[in-house]
């Protein structure tokens, strides 16, 4: 097991997402707020001195990330907003920073001798 020398910024939707994917077509209608929440997308950044750092990388790729959600939402291009703004996006997501990250899967290959 080793530590890993980044953060992990996990992007959490809230109510004003789920809010917006119930104006579009009627395939969300069974989609909840912890249905959302359940298996959220982690990335990996560069590792900063605190969250104000953190969150500024974020607001540098904001763009991607919300692009990234609507594609594995299965938003159809033609219904994603044309000028999200930072703004909306700090609406629609809580990003949350960790900053340690360890790898164990090393540590399980040693007693078992091979990936999970």
């Amino acid at each position: 097991m080793f530590e890993v020398d980044r953060i992990a910024a996990v992007v959490r939707p809230t109510k004003a997402m789920l809010e917006w994917l119930y104006t579009q077509p009627s395939q969300y209608d069974h989609v909840t707020l912890e249905s959302l929440q359940e298996d959220c997308v982690v990335l990996l950044i560069p590792p900063f001195d605190g969250p104000k750092q953190s969150m500024e990388y974020i607001r540098q790729i904001y763009k991607g990330i919300l692009e990234a959600e609507l594609i594995s939402w299965g938003v159809p291009e033609s219904a994603r907003p044309k000028d999200c703004t930072l703004d909306t996006f700090l609406k629609w997501f809580k990003v949350e920073f960790h900053s340690v990250i360890y790898d164990v899967m090393y540590l399980q290959q040693e007693k078992v001798g091979e990936p999970i």
